[in-house]
């Protein structure tokens, strides 16, 4: 690994993501860089600096927003819910240089759901990877219950409601992730109330959702920076799952998704195409999201900030 004393005698590391193999500049002012230093580390330590414009620009709304809305303390542990795809991996290097300015502990988390037979991150050699070049570690929960299946369970029980196996899918994650984190927590003698779970939505995400939920006449929600569930329990019927009360952070709720991947491109950041794989993904099938996606897609080529408007709407006629 780098040594960060011998960086801090060149540039600011608290502005800086620094992986195993190369650094990115995450605020090129703020970190006080200049391609004379940066030729100076690459010497000095022989990986290369990378300065991508587009990560600049993701990484200081993202770093406003945390600001803005008081998402990240000094010391939290944060576990990211850490899928390789586009959003969680640049979550996961936007959220490295907060081990240097809060003093938080990041944790990625993988879920090895199984999707109707289908398991999408059964192989995690990628996600391993990139965890190993951050210095950050990857914990690896797996269920074996079917998500297409409990969904059918609920739709069958419920007063004509119908669920989606990306609901069961995500209550499976978030009863994983809890346990995990009630684990941490007693196991480590950590407060559990800074222990935080961080998901990778983004400004579409965000949108997207508002959308489908207008389209299938259902109330409006949207994403929020900080949510703090409750405990539940949740009834398969044949058994209950016990959820335990978890915050959730979502950092990057206002960067649109061309950006993540334009970002990534120029740092040369592979991700994994999880969206490729799951059979209920948003970019497969012909569902309500998709078609709101299509949608808003079409609109931003007139109205570049379509996205940003909908969402402003909503926590307006919510919120009042």
């Amino acid at each position: 690994m780098i040594d960060i004393r011998e960086l801090k005698k060149i540039v600011n590391p608290f502005f800086l993501t620094i992986r195993k193999d190369k650094i990115l500049v995450n605020n090129k002012r703020m970190a006080r860089i200049s391609k004379i230093k940066m030729k100076k580390i690459e010497k000095m330590f022989n990986i290369p600096v990378i300065y991508s414009k587009t990560y600049e620009y993701i990484s200081t709304k993202v770093g406003r927003f945390i600001n803005k809305y008081k998402i990240l303390s000094a010391r939290d542990t944060v576990l990211v819910g850490f899928s390789g795809g586009k959003d969680s991996l640049i979550l996961l290097h936007l959220l490295e240089p907060y081990t240097r300015k809060l003093g938080i502990k990041l944790i990625a988390v993988t879920v090895d759901v199984n999707i109707g037979g289908v398991r999408p991150w059964k192989n995690i050699d990628l996600l391993k990877y990139h965890c190993d070049m951050l210095n950050i570690p990857l914990v690896v929960l797996k269920s074996d219950l079917d998500v297409v299946e409990l969904s059918k369970i609920l739709t069958e029980h419920s007063k004509g409601m119908e669920f989606s196996p990306c609901f069961s899918c995500s209550i499976i994650k978030r009863y994983l992730i809890g346990k995990y984190a009630k684990e941490l927590a007693e196991k480590e003698n950590i407060d559990y109330e800074k222990i935080k779970l961080a998901y990778g939505h983004n400004l579409d995400d965000n949108s997207d959702t508002i959308l489908a939920n207008l389209f299938k006449g259902e109330k409006i929600r949207y994403m929020r920076p900080v949510t703090k569930f409750k405990s539940n329990v949740v009834d398969f019927i044949k058994f209950k799952l016990d959820l335990e009360p978890l915050t959730i952070i979502r950092p990057m709720l206002q960067i649109l998704e061309d950006d993540i991947v334009k970002a990534l491109d120029e740092c040369n950041l592979e991700y994994y195409k999880d969206k490729e794989v799951c059979p209920y993904s948003r970019d497969r099938g012909d569902s309500i999201r998709r078609r709101c996606h299509e949608i808003l897609e079409e609109l931003e080529k007139e109205i570049p900030n379509i996205r940003e408007m909908i969402v402003s709407s909503a926590i307006k006629t919510i919120e009042g």
